[in-house]
């Protein structure tokens, strides 16, 4: 049973083995969250190349050695030999999470197919069953999460401030926010407009302010 996680990568040396269009695709999502990347191979994909020197994605020209993987946080080994993906995994310390791209029994984690779109994450996984099924899923809910509901989540995430502002009590702030999560107030909030949300807000925190005075 794998532990499903978000992991703040922002910063921190990911090391990816392989120069391909896999290994493309690892390095695009790794930038995109923030992580200082090398790449790892002797020649690369014209869709690494689009990558390189870009949001601090580095390529060191050359086969891949355990020395490479000296201060990395993140690991991800995806060329097409299985032999040097199987020693990438050999040569990490245990405080390092590696991926094979052609092995996620013997990975310490694995990449779900998934999509951000604002404030919303979704992340879908079939435990390397069927990244295909895995895909289809991600795809429907990306067609159900619409522009309206993420216009929604970015007024729950600015009523946070006002919650936190009008109530001390953290027992209180829970059910504020249970309450403007509800299915009855999403529906009003999703076809009000800016003021009149701000409206809406107001009257849930009158209400909590006079029932707990």
């Amino acid at each position: 049973m794998l532990y499903p996680a978000m992991l703040n990568i922002t910063g921190k040396k990911a090391v990816v083995v392989g120069g391909g269009p896999v290994a493309a695709r690892k390095v695009r999502s790794l930038a995109a969250a923030g992580a200082q990347i090398e790449v790892i191979s002797p020649e690369v994909s014209e869709a690494m190349s689009q990558l390189l020197g870009c949001n601090g994605v580095r390529w060191l020209r050359k086969e891949f050695s355990p020395s490479d993987l000296v201060g990395a946080f993140i690991i991800i080994a995806a060329t097409n030999s299985r032999e040097t993906n199987q020693l990438v995994n050999k040569s990490t310390s245990p405080h390092q999470l590696v991926n094979l791209a052609d092995d996620p029994e013997e990975s310490s984690f694995i990449v779900p197919a998934s999509f951000q779109k604002n404030k919303l994450s979704i992340a879908v996984s079939t435990h390397g069953a069927s990244p295909a099924l895995s895909k289809r899923i991600v795809q429907e809910l990306r067609e159900q999460f619409d522009d309206e509901y993420i216009s929604y989540l970015s007024f729950l995430d600015k009523c946070r401030a006002a919650i936190k502002q009008s109530f001390s009590d953290p027992s209180i702030r829970q059910l504020v926010f249970k309450e403007l999560a509800s299915p009855a107030f999403e529906k009003r909030a999703k076809v009000a407009s800016c003021s009149e949300r701000e409206q809406l807000l107001e009257e849930v925190l009158t209400d909590w302010r006079e029932n707990n005075e």
